[in-house]
């Protein structure tokens, strides 16, 4: 929790001002939290000039401007930034799983009581593979071996009809290679947190994109398994896994390892489409 030393404090307000939870008051010289309206934001640490709010007494660290990243080197590391679904088998260490996660710390985020579940034993990631690998299966079974779904798609849904097909082929070759995964990962990162929590979604991939990026840096490839989070909450073994309670759910899952393959350029000329404001909306 966030703890105030008032002999260090000078009595700026800036904590006051900076805090959208409105929680913090100032009493002349003293300075007080409502802890039951404090979402643990830390803004109010992060913006004190003469460090006299800290995490568990923990005192901060003044930024290193030095350190920060210019604009050029930025630029190498977004552009860089792929998914990696080809692993090499080398495992990554623990100390360094955890340094990744970490990072996740100063994400923004609206859910701060998430948690996060490290899975880097073999066993077990083979055993989540076989578990998408059924539903690989039964999801083919179901939706394009029969004739008259894929009919029945074109008719009646034409604007999901691009989706529903190039689905397709990623399931032959799943069906063909008898797994989900074309390659195992060395470890899994999945972010849980109590369902009833509004925004708890974009809070985890908040968190998922930081650690991605500071992964990169350490030479460790990343996919985020967007679509099949859906599944894995559906599946009682895996609830039973991860000791997952009731109200809980997975909100992200992210496969890490070494990359098997090399990315050697930026891709240019891609754009993403741009609406000025008219003024008139």
């Amino acid at each position: 929790m966030i703890t105030i030393d008032n002999s260090k404090c000078n009595g700026c307000g800036l904590c006051v001002q900076i805090c959208h939870e409105y929680c913090i008051k100032q009493d002349k010289e003293t300075i007080e939290i409502n802890y039951g309206y404090c979402s643990t934001c830390t803004q109010c640490i992060a913006v004190c000039p003469v460090q006299a709010l800290s995490w568990d007494n923990s005192e901060p660290v003044a930024f290193n401007k030095e350190l920060l990243p210019a604009s050029l080197q930025l630029d190498e590391l977004f552009k860089e930034r792929r998914t990696v679904r080809d692993f090499k088998k080398d495992k990554i260490g623990r100390e360094l799983l955890k340094e990744i996660t970490e990072y996740g710390n100063y994400a923004p985020t609206h859910n701060f009581n998430m948690r996060l579940i490290i899975v880097d034993d073999d066993k077990v990631i083979e055993d989540i593979d076989k578990i998408l690998y059924n539903f690989n299966k039964r999801l083919y079974r179901y939706l394009y071996k029969p004739k008259i779904i894929q009919a029945l798609v074109k008719l009646f849904s034409p604007g999901l009809e691009f989706e529903y097909s190039k689905a397709k082929p990623k399931l032959e070759k799943s069906l063909e290679r008898g797994k989900a995964f074309k390659s195992f990962p060395a470890a899994m990162l999945f972010i849980i947190a109590d369902k009833r929590i509004p925004l708890s979604l974009e809070s985890a991939q908040y968190i998922l994109y930081n650690m991605n990026l500071y992964a990169l840096t350490k030479g460790i490839g990343c996919r985020n398994l967007v679509g099949n989070q859906m599944f894995l909450n559906r599946s009682k073994v895996i609830r039973h896994l991860l000791n997952l309670q009731i109200h809980e759910k997975i909100f992200a899952v992210m496969a890490l390892g070494f990359p098997s393959i090399k990315f050697s350029n930026k891709v240019v000329g891609k754009k993403m489409a741009i609406q000025w404001n008219k003024g008139n909306l």
